[in-house]
Formats: structure tokens, C-alpha cells, sequence
């Protein structure tokens, strides 16, 4: 009997341990999920206090430093676009490109020569380097997508 009575009390143990593991485990879920909602409230706030800041509310120094600091930011930014608007201006003027990677497209290619990726239709002279439409030489714009495809048109 008291070998009988130690595998029930082993067997208790084993099945109390085993329901602490997993009520463990869910409160450890319903600890994670918290946490998630908890940075989405504190990315909402930003959010919020940030458009606030946009229409000309002020904070304390702190905030208004950090505040500072995404407007720098965003000057950097504005300044990377408008060079990369230039860059493409200058590269799709002279160069057709492979709407995939942005590598440069031979004439009369049917597939770009670094990804593979099938070109629209063959590059040639006459071909809006942006959506493969047929453009005139005289063209200064393609007709189908407003790309610039002329070489006289001042910036």
C-alpha cells in the first residue's frame, strides 16, 4: 500500500507541476500581449503628440528637443528625396532602367542582365525607358505615363 500511496502523491505532484507550467505559460502570453498593446498606445501617443507639435503646440524643453531633432530629420530626408529625384530625372533622360533592381538596360534588351527580370518590351531609342510605350523623337514626354523622355525640357 505504501508504494501505491507514493505513485498517487508522484502522480499528483507530476500533474499539479504540469498545470503550473501551463497556467505559466499563459500568463506569460497575456504578459506579452499586454506588452504589445502597451507600445501600440505609446506609438499612438507619439503619434498624437508629434501632430500636435505639427500644428504649433510647445512642450517642455525635452520634448521640444526631441521634437528638434525629428524636424533635422526630416530635412534630411526631404534632401535624400529631392537628390534621388534629380538622379532619376538624369538617368531616365539618358539610360533605360529594369523596374526591378534599377540597373541600366541595353538596347534592345528583353531581359535585364543583372536580375533577369523580363523587360516590357525591347529596349530601343524610340521607348519610354519608364513603361515601354513607343515615343517619337520629337517627344519630350511619354504620352502613356508623363515620363520625361526628351532631352530639352528644362528642369
Amino acid at each position: 500500500m505504501a508504494l501505491q500511496e507514493k505513485l498517487n502523491n508522484l502522480a499528483a505532484s507530476a500533474g499539479s507541476k504540469v498545470n503550473s507550467a501551463i497556467e505559466s505559460g499563459k500568463l506569460h502570453i497575456k504578459i506579452n500581449n499586454e506588452e504589445r498593446k502597451i507600445t501600440e498606445f505609446i506609438l499612438n501617443l507619439g503619434e498624437l503628440t508629434l501632430d500636435k507639435l505639427d500644428a504649433g503646440e510647445t512642450y517642455d524643453d525635452e520634448i521640444m528637443a526631441l521634437y528638434s531633432s525629428i524636424q533635422a530629420a526630416r530635412e534630411v530626408i526631404a534632401d535624400a528625396k529631392t537628390t534621388i529625384d534629380a538622379y532619376r530625372q538624369e538617368f531616365t533622360v539618358s539610360t533605360p532602367v529594369c523596374t526591378n533592381c534599377g540597373a541600366e538596360l541595353r538596347d534592345g534588351s528583353k531581359f535585364c542582365a543583372y536580375c533577369g527580370t523580363q523587360v516590357a518590351a525591347p529596349v530601343e531609342a524610340n521607348v519610354c525607358p519608364s513603361c515601354g510605350e513607343t515615343v517619337e523623337d520629337t517627344d519630350l514626354f511619354c504620352i502613356a505615363c508623363g515620363t520625361k523622355v526628351g532631352e530639352n525640357v528644362e528642369e
